[in-house]
């Protein structure tokens, strides 16, 4: 739920705003929001203050930057030094760590140069055989990769120069040769000429080898090769040395420096006179204690005051969303977008609760049901260790909090969907039927669903009756309607509830419209239950009918609807949310589709033991495991993108989640607890 906001607004003595406002920061709970008065000043600091706030964000540059250099050490704050002593001792790390960071950036493009040309250049050296160091010849390097280009380079050569040149060139790789052109310095430029003209260009090595015979250079390389990767590891050692000795007290200095530059962009947003100073803000309801305990110290010197926010009108009104252990796993799944606005409604509880169970639904198999738990668990038990997790693939890591988060919401996938394996009977498809653990009782699925198999359904024997043979031909007609039932139910809960919302805060237009669609929604339903799906017609003119009479009652509000709220679009609209219940029948056919693979990869395998009966259990479940994995791999995206979209369109776009949005409550707190 969206938790209870007040609003608040502080006044007190200038002389005080600083430690009012540490106090403030201190305990965290008040979100600020700038305040404009007649008479009073506001916006940006000025005169000394300004001054005292760019000293305090250069020297939080200085910080940051050294932690850095240090590789991010100083999370893990110390204690916090006298302030007259911080720029000395930022200083005193900063120096050293910033030689150091110019020696490892030095080393190793080194080494990254060396190993780009380290072949090239010792090919090239080889083909210089020692001319490079010359006094009176030139010489010019290159590569080439076809021979057609080495011989271009000669005809280029020989029609500029006559015969003035000597060319060397040596194999680096398949595709790659060096060149070794010579000529007279005097001559050198003409060679150059010629060389463009013949579309080659003069290899340049980076930095100060360039100026080097290529024989040093070469030398200079396996020198380089050899030493810098001892040099790197003696920085590193002594960057963890200076983040030892230096990260805690720099860490407990970049929090102090950032809460003072927070303090003052607090302070901007405060309208201020030369004798005191009025803010205002939010505070949710049950964080009102706290915030009179931060300001109890002065209530000489301060005041404030609490009004009620009201929720019809809740513009600018920050949003802190407070749900049980349960749900709040569940809310970074609606955090792609802003927070709903305040006074309107957090659909969270809707996705903890109908996603995983949408997505139990579609999977219903106790293998794959079995590999998300294990999956789940390893990450619980990471996120418990305060581990984080990278995801190259996506290119993100998730922190402990979050993946603590990401694996309830993966184990909870994972018991729906073993809960609906056992109404299936499914283990990586049918195999626990092959072995007569589960099997289908034709007797039990009449009585239960009233669906009647075809002769020579349920001859097979096993321990556990199926309750859900969703694979059945028989039994998919009974699925789709529960499909769309459930489409019925979660359209009309949409615009029943904008209809609530709307008439709360007294957006007519908008209400009639919800009210029109749900009565045309009803219509629709009608109709289509009366008619049979369109196969009878006639009975829609039984007006005895009371399912009859609803129809008509329904489309009667729909025209209402229609003329009351002016949106002559409603009629397309209609038709679309009409759609949008027979998109449930995706929970069907994306599940039963991904079922009959998996009894397909459970058959392959199952198969090939009759075929090769000495190696069968092997090559059988290694066979079987290979197709399952394929096609798992191929269908779980629309595991998971099937139940979001249910909720996140077809749910949530009638209501008017997107179209009204809030500002997140973000709290002016302490940067170590950001």
């Amino acid at each position: 739920m969206i938790n209870p906001m007040q609003q608040v607004v502080v006044a007190g003595r200038q002389s005080d705003s600083r430690a009012v406002m540490q106090a403030l920061q201190q305990v965290g709970v008040l979100h600020i929001v700038p305040l404009e008065a007649q008479g009073f000043q506001s916006g940006p600091l000025s005169g000394q203050a300004a001054e005292d706030r760019r000293d305090a964000e250069r020297l939080l540059a200085r910080t940051e930057s050294t932690l850095g250099e240090l590789g991010g050490a100083g999370t893990a704050r110390g204690a916090l030094p006298a302030e007259e002593q911080w720029s000395t001792l930022v200083e005193q790390a900063a120096v050293p760590a910033s030689a150091l960071g110019d020696r490892e950036t030095e080393l190793r493009t080194e080494l990254d140069t060396q190993r780009t040309y380290a072949d090239v250049v010792n090919a090239l050296a080889r083909a210089a055989g020692g001319v490079d160091r010359s006094s009176r010849v030139a010489v010019i390097p290159l590569t080439v990769e076809q021979p057609a280009e080495l011989q271009a380079a000669q005809d280029a050569l020989k029609a500029e120069l006559g015969d003035r040149f000597e060319i060397g060139s040596e194999r680096v790789s398949d595709r790659q040769t060096a060149v070794v052109v010579a000529v007279l310095r005097a001559d050198r430029e003409r060679a150059r000429v010629a060389l463009g003209k013949a579309r080659l260009g003069e290899l340049r090595l980076p930095g100060r080898f360039e100026r080097l015979p290529l024989s040093e250079v070469a030398s200079a390389f396996e020198g380089i090769a050899r030493t810098n990767p001892q040099a790197l590891e003696q920085v590193a050692r002594e960057k963890a040395a200076l983040a030892s000795q230096h990260g805690a007290a720099l860490g407990a200095i970049r929090d102090a420096l950032a809460d003072r530059v927070g303090i003052d962009d607090a302070r901007a947003q405060t309208a201020r006179g030369k004798y005191g100073f009025v803010m205002q803000g939010y505070v949710p309801e049950d964080r009102i204690p706290d915030l009179q305990r931060a300001l109890d110290p002065f209530k000489a010197s301060a005041m404030f005051e609490l009004h009620p926010v009201d929720a019809h009108h809740g513009d600018g009104v920050p949003v802190q969303l407070k749900n049980g252990a349960y749900t709040e796993n569940f809310e970074f799944m609606l955090n792609i977008s802003d927070p709903p606005k305040y006074g309107t409604f957090d659909p969270s509880w809707v996705v903890a609760w109908f996603f995983p169970l949408f997505f139990g639904f579609i999977v219903a198999d106790i293998g794959f049901g079995l590999l998300f738990l294990v999956a789940a668990l390893w990450g619980l038990a990471k996120a418990r260790r305060g581990e984080s997790l990278p995801i190259g693939l996506l290119g993100i890591t998730l922190d402990p909090a979050t993946l603590k988060r990401v694996g309830v919401v993966l184990q909870t996938m994972s018991l729906w969907s073993i809960l609906w394996g056992f109404l299936t009977g499914e283990f990586f498809g049918n195999i626990l039927e092959k072995l007569h653990v589960f099997h289908v009782d034709p007797a039990l699925i009449k009585n239960i669903w009233g669906v009647t198999l075809a002769p020579g359904e349920g001859e097979g024997r096993g321990l556990l009756p199926i309750l859900f043979p969703r694979v059945l031909p028989e039994f998919s007609n009974t699925i789709m309607l529960i499909c769309i039932a459930v489409g019925v139910i979660f359209m009309l809960w949409s615009w029943g509830l904008k209809a609530q919302l709307t008439y709360k805060h007294k957006h007519m237009h908008h209400f009639w419209e919800a009210v029109g669609m749900l009565g045309g929604l009803i219509g629709l339903i009608m109709l289509a239950y009366v008619s049979k799906a369109g196969q009878n017609f006639g009975a829609l003119g039984n007006f005895s009918n009371p399912l009859v009479l609803l129809m008509l009652v329904g489309f009667v509000v729909f025209v209402i609807g229609l003329f009351a709220s002016k949106t002559p679009l409603m009629l397309i609209e209609l038709l679309s949310n009409g759609g949008n219940i027979i998109s449930f029948t995706r929970l069907f056919a994306v599940g039963v589709a991904a079922a009959i693979l998996a009894n397909l990869a459970t058959d392959v395998g199952w198969g090939l033991g009759g075929v090769l009966p000495i190696i069968r259990p092997q090559l059988g479940i290694i066979l079987g495991f290979i197709v399952h994995l394929f096609l798992f791999a191929l269908t779980i995206l629309g595991h998971v993108m099937q139940p979001i979209r249910l909720v996140w369109v077809e749910y949530l776009n009638p209501t008017g989640f997107y179209q009204e949005t809030g500002t997140r409550y973000a709290p002016f707190a302490p940067a170590a607890r950001k």
